[in-house]
């Protein structure tokens, strides 16, 4: 009986060993793959062992960012369509779409500068600073920041400009953000305004873009009927970042992002088809009852219905979060 135990013991210790050998040899060539990633390229898988902390910028400086050389402002023609909205009271004077997920996003990502792409108001730049962030906006409105925040205004805290020609240098910000924007730019201006929004990122994009089309009761009536005039699937935004070198920040958006699979059946309503059919295909949403706070609370902007894209179940807002592959 000694024999096969004795047996049983050396074929454990064999085991042991070779295993421990194994570790070593993996653990170990991970480790100089890593090192060498960015010794010579620069470049790591953004969705494993991607370091964001290398990527940013200083934690501490409240300097303003560098201008682009050259650079020279320009306006849309439909720079007064969006003045006479925030001026004339189509959007609540204390809109600010980005405040009511501001916080989540300050805990879950590391970064320091930060530019608000879309800031109307400056609502969110102001509360970003409010949070020790060296945060700055860029707003196509003129009037918005004249009107709502001319404190920022005078500092360069905000500064009118279009997404299509954004005023700093490459690599600005550790973080761009843009909330309920990019569902309002034209289609030929999509490449353009991606590539800038990368451009000027360090490491991190976040963004909300709605997938709906206007759902105001008075939408089909006046111009506010066709402001969402860049609705696509949630993949086709994911290609276009990519294409110009930025990919999903899958765990940022994992926490981020709703999605509910009990709403089926007759718990869907008002469901209509969006999108294009010949760029990037059509997708259904649909309606369901459950009460959201848009925005923030001085917005006073409570709905009943929200609105969910029925293929993946995932509640409005639709969250977008990329690393900027360096």
């Amino acid at each position: 009986m000694a024999k096969p135990a004795n047996a049983a013991m050396l074929q454990l210790i064999v085991g042991f060993l070779v295993g421990a050998v194994f570790v070593s040899i993996f653990s170990g060539s991970g480790s100089n793959y890593s090192q060498s990633a960015y010794g010579l390229s620069g470049l790591l898988s953004p969705t494993f062992g991607h370091y964001d902390e290398l990527f940013l910028g200083d934690q501490n400086t409240f300097d303003p960012p560098q201008r682009k050389p050259g650079y020279v402002y320009r306006s849309t023609t439909y720079q007064s369509l969006y003045d006479k909205t925030w001026t004339e009271g189509g959007y609540p004077a204390q809109s600010c779409w980005g405040c009511r997920f501001a916080v989540d996003v300050t805990t879950k990502l590391q970064f320091h500068t930060m530019l608000d792409a879309g800031t109307g108001n400056g609502a969110l730049t102001r509360l970003m600073r409010q949070h020790g962030k060296n945060a700055y906006g860029i707003e196509l409105s003129r009037a918005v920041l004249e009107k709502e925040c001319p404190d920022l205004l005078s500092k360069n805290y905000v500064e009118p400009g279009i997404l299509t020609n954004l005023p700093f240098e490459d690599n600005s910000f550790d973080l761009v953000m843009s909330s309920d924007v990019l569902e309002h730019i034209h289609p030929e201006e999509v490449d353009q305004v991606v590539k800038e929004l990368v451009r000027v990122s360090r490491r991190h994009l976040f963004l909300s873009i709605s997938l709906k089309g206007h759902t105001k009761a008075t939408a089909d009536k006046d111009d506010e009927a066709h402001r969402h005039t860049m609705l696509r699937p949630r993949e086709w935004w994911h290609n276009i970042f990519r294409k110009h070198g930025a990919v999903v920040n899958e765990e940022m958006l994992w926490a981020m992002q709703e999605k509910d699979f009990s709403y089926v059946g007759d718990k869907l309503g008002d469901c209509r088809w969006e999108g294009k059919q010949d760029d990037g295909g059509l997708y259904e949403v649909c309606n369901v009852d459950n009460k959201w706070l848009v925005g923030k609370r001085e917005q006073e902007n409570l709905r009943r219905d929200r609105c969910i894209t029925n293929a993946n179940k995932e509640l409005e807002p639709w969250f977008f979060s990329f690393r900027k592959i360096r």
